[in-house]
């Protein structure tokens, strides 16, 4: 086997290496980059959904007349045990 012969398969091998891996990371990049696309449109729809001030406002007030409620029940339970006792 000659010089010329064997940096022609030298050459070969590592230009197919390189092929090889620029090839799986090209996989790798676009798999990372089809989950950041996912990832971003969340982003954005976690953001519209906190922009959205009249649905946060009507259920802040829900939950506080729920806990109200709750703490008017137990202030009455409370005056009640306290003239039982």
């Amino acid at each position: 086997m000659n010089d010329s012969h064997f940096i022609t398969v030298l050459l070969g091998v590592i230009f197919g290496l390189w092929g090889l891996l620029l090839g799986v990371g090209g996989y790798f990049f676009k798999r990372i980059n089809d989950r950041l696309d996912v990832l971003m449109a969340q982003r954005e729809g976690c953001i519209m959904a906190f922009a959205d001030r009249d649905g946060n406002s009507r259920d802040h007030r829900e939950f506080f007349r729920r806990t109200d409620d709750h703490e008017n029940r137990l202030t009455r339970l409370e005056a009640l045990q306290e003239r039982k006792g």
